[in-house]
Parts: structure tokens; sequence; C-alpha cells
């Protein structure tokens, strides 16, 4: 494993927090912090350069800060409704898609 000037606290964030935090939002900032902590822990280990560093923080700005968070809060809810969908269909036996 690579990093380390950091203790390896995003892998530990994502271990301790990742799925478990019962709120699809929420597991899903989780997981994209963990992606810039780690790129952050790559580059400051001289793992790498930084620009994985630059593009992995610019790339959750984009997500947390610019978008709309209704249109993710829509994304969230039809995504749980096509989980929800597809196992009902799976306890009669039908295919959901």
């Amino acid at each position: 494993m690579s990093g380390g000037s950091y203790s390896y606290i995003y892998s530990r964030l994502y271990e301790e927090c990742s799925g478990r935090m019962y709120d699809a939002e929420m597991n899903d900032l989780i997981n994209d912090l963990c992606g810039v902590l780690r790129a952050l822990e790559w580059w400051q280990s001289g793992d790498t350069s930084e620009e994985p560093y630059r593009k992995a923080v610019k790339a959750f700005k984009k997500k947390w800060f610019q978008g709309s968070r209704e249109a993710r809060m829509k994304q969230y809810i039809d995504s749980q409704i096509g989980i929800v969908k597809n196992q009902l269909y799976e306890m009669i036996g039908m295919d959901g898609d």
C-alpha cells in the first residue's frame, strides 16, 4: 500500500464509515472524500505527483459545491426506488430490468 504521510486516514475512514451512514447522500460524500484524502496522502508521501490530487479536488468540488443538491437528491431517490423495485420483482420471480 502506498501513502503513509497521513497514517492512511483515508483507508480507516472508508473502512469505518463507507456504507454505514444510514443515508445515501452521506455514504456518497464519505466515499468521494476518501478519494480526495487518498490522493492527498499519496501525493504528500511522494507516490504520485500533485496532479492526481488536484484532479480529485476539482471533481469533488464540482460534484458537491457547484451542482444542484436537488438534482443530486432526485438521483438518490430514483436509485433507491429502482433497487426496491428490483427486489420486489425478484420476490415474485420476475426480472426487474
